[in-house]
């Protein structure tokens, strides 16, 4: 009898770590798509396909005080204007190159 319940209690905690393992995958998984949502969210807004490190590089600049926050919010926008329909813009129906 003593035997029998070591046995179970030894199945019962192999399957409870099973089930916390796959549980700890389950969070970590989604603990990894919370951090990563503000650059998929980024990576949506900005016009530039290539621009987040643009972007980031200004932004940093701006808080460490290299260059004031208004010079970098007008090179960002100046920027966004070229690539959306300025002569940084992939050529289109309308505009041939």
């Amino acid at each position: 009898m003593a035997q029998a319940t070591r046995l179970d209690r030894a199945a019962s905690a192999t399957h409870l770590d099973r089930v916390d393992g796959d549980r700890i995958g389950r969070v970590a998984k989604n603990a990894a798509n919370v951090a990563l949502m503000p650059i998929a969210a980024a990576r949506r807004v900005l016009p530039a396909k290539g621009g987040l490190p643009l972007y980031a590089g200004l932004g940093v600049l701006g808080v460490a005080e290299v260059i004031e926050w208004p010079v970098a919010v007008g090179v960002g926008v100046g920027y966004a204007v070229l690539r959306r329909g300025g002569v940084m813009a992939p050529p289109s129906e309308t505009r041939k190159v």
